[in-house]
């Protein structure tokens, strides 16, 4: 078998009528079943099921032989003695004071703006620019919250096809900010987002507002917060509201037919491009400058494909690290921040995460305390020599799949890759293989999952009509899945989790790679009636994002560069072992000299805190 076998998916690119029309079709027993089956064929499942059920496969490069494996649904990282011990020491050394972090945050982000930086470089808006504005008097969260509003309103207004915010308790916000406000007055500060405006995606529930999934017929009440959302409002975060998403979280373009599509900030005028997806509203909100933080889902590059399209930080911690309870692909999916710029989306992580004590089989709870160790230990080392930097630290590169990818991005990785030797790191070759299973045992359990979670509305010809033809399509493919195939799914997991774990305990620290292979997709005029169904480009965007949701491990997308030809982003990946969260932000805070010069403006950008920079 070829070291690299991850191929692209084979299937037509559908839009228009003929979409409809197959969408359709894929619903009648025989003819449904027939186009299937020829679907699965064309892209390997049958050998990924033989893969999952042969003797002897998959135990090259030091891993177990895969029927020695019991599947394996969801992928908790159970620690050993040492692993917890290692964590505990961690904690001693690096106490979490979110007051700390965000201070040095504060000092960290007014050095870096001073740096080798003229007046007129642009830069985005911090959560620490909001707070110290707010600590000084020079403007308050009612201030923030008027404008916001009357920015979000005239966007919708004047872009109705391409919504970023969806829902807002215009009421709810202004009560928010005028606490807020007061509290500021009367120097009572809640916490260290106190008064700072973020969004939320549609799906992740939050008191308030209505789960919908980007639909026009879901519309779930929400009477308790999960434990992130919670913890971000106890540190006093504005909700400001909810944000689009591609229709049921299950693409990665951030299609809507029913709220428009976002537009990705970036590119030049004229030319829209997607902003990806399913988080694509977040993405946008945060790239454009509206909010500091958003908070997104992730259950195959929910959270870092957009974030890696729009050039902006974005995350997925360790499964469960982020404790909540999720209905939509519930073994693979992450919630998680999404900000401009790395000490914000810590110094989020740090406040969102932890376990909760009702989480569906106490999942979370097998999570060692949450810490920040690398990175709260290297920020001193900033004014020291900077070759030394990431001394000891092993990355991982796999050659082959860095190559899979368009040539302007993989110069971008490789300028990374010399970058990061020249702050002392050693790079690591490594294999992972069997990738191609691993990508079809992932595209089985979500769209299972999926397809699950949509059953009633799917068989509903009434929610079915209202349904964009692509996400019935993909429900059709999850509804198609037989329980063996299924099965040999959480094989191939398992094999995957025992090799990744094995990877991450003798051989490397983090694994790089490019978040996509390429820069924003084209937004074409042919999907305004009934969207695109695209699996080859689907899949594609998702070609560095899989392990990660499969395996559960952490990791983080961050811009790296600019295409000279259309000014999208091109974005770097980190993923480490589990619950090494502190790595990431690590590596990630050495890498932004990266790019040349600075954070480029975007086309479509928003000044809330009211001035020119």
């Amino acid at each position: 078998m070829p070291v690299y076998n991850l191929e692209a998916v084979k299937s037509p690119r559908l839009c228009g009528v003929l979409l409809d029309l197959i969408s359709r079709l894929l619903r009648f027993p025989i003819i449904g079943d027939t186009i299937l089956k020829l679907i699965k064929k064309r892209n390997k499942v049958p050998e990924m099921v033989r893969f999952a059920t042969s003797p002897q496969e998959g135990g090259e490069n030091g891993s177990s032989s895969i029927d020695l494996l019991l599947p394996l649904y969801y992928p908790v990282h159970e620690m050993t003695k040492e692993e917890r011990e290692m964590h505990q020491q961690m904690v001693k050394e690096t106490p979490l004071n979110l007051k700390a972090i965000a201070d040095a945050n504060t000092k960290a982000l007014s050095s870096a703006s001073g740096k080798n930086r003229s007046e007129d470089e642009f830069r985005h808006w911090t959560i620490s620019d909001y707070t110290s504005r707010y600590l000084e008097g020079s403007i308050t969260p009612i201030q923030v919250v008027d404008k916001l509003i009357n920015i979000i309103e005239e966007m919708n207004r004047q872009n109705q096809n391409s919504s970023v915010v969806t829902q807002m308790n215009i009421e709810d916000i202004r009560r928010q900010a005028a606490e807020s406000t007061k509290r500021y007055q009367n120097k009572e500060i809640m916490g260290v987002l106190d008064g700072v405006p973020i969004l939320v995606k549609d799906e992740i529930p939050t008191v308030g507002h209505s789960v919908t999934l980007g639909t026009s017929f879901l519309s779930t009440q929400v009477e308790r917060d999960p434990l992130p959302i919670a913890k971000l409002k106890q540190q006093g975060a504005l909700i400001v509201g909810k944000t689009n998403q591609h229709e049921i979280g299950i693409g990665t373009t951030g299609f809507n037919l029913l709220h428009g599509t976002p537009r990705n900030p970036y590119g030049r005028s004229g030319r829209h491009h997607y902003t990806g997806g399913s988080s694509s509203g977040s993405a946008a909100a945060v790239a454009m400058g509206l909010v500091p933080l958003a908070v997104g889902s992730d259950g195959g590059g929910s959270i870092r494909i957009p974030s890696a399209l729009c050039g902006i930080v974005g995350m997925k911690a360790t499964f469960k690290r982020l404790a909540r309870d999720c209905t939509v692909g519930c073994s693979v999916t992450h919630v998680g921040p999404m900000t401009n710029n790395v000490h914000d989306a810590a110094l989020a992580y740090a406040i969102m995460a932890g376990e909760a004590e009702n989480d569906h089989r106490h999942h979370s709870q097998k999570q060692p305390p949450v810490h920040l160790h690398a990175y709260l230990k290297n920020q001193s080392k900033e004014s020291k020599d900077s070759n030394t930097l990431l001394s000891g630290l092993r990355i991982g590169i796999f050659d082959e799949h860095i190559n899979d990818a368009d040539e302007k991005v993989q110069r971008a990785t490789m300028r990374a890759i010399d970058h990061y030797e020249r702050l002392g790191a050693e790079i690591v070759p490594i294999i992972l293989p069997h990738l191609q299973e691993i990508h079809l045992a992932h595209g089985v359990t979500i769209t299972t999952e999926m397809y699950s979670l949509m059953e009633e509305h799917y068989r509903s010809t009434t929610h079915f009509n209202q349904l964009c033809p692509e996400s019935r399509v993909t429900l059709a493919i999850g509804k198609s899945w037989s329980s063996t195939e299924f099965l040999a799914a959480q094989k191939v997991r398992s094999y995957a989790m025992h090799h990744i774990e094995d990877l991450f305990q003798n051989k490397v620290d983090v694994i790089l790679s490019p978040a996509t292979p390429c820069t924003a997709p084209l937004m074409r005029d042919d999907v305004a009636s009934c969207g695109e169904s695209n699996l080859s480009e689907t899949s594609a965007l998702m070609r560095y994002m899989i392990h990660g949701n499969l395996t559960g491990i952490p990791a983080m997308v961050f811009p790296c560069g600019y295409d000279d030809e259309t000014s999208l982003p091109i974005s770097l990946q980190l993923q480490a072992a589990h619950w090494r969260e502190d790595l990431l932000f690590h590596v990630a805070m050495q890498s932004e000299d990266i790019l040349k010069g600075s954070i480029a403006k975007p086309t479509l950008y928003v000044d809330i805190l009211g001035s020119d920079k």
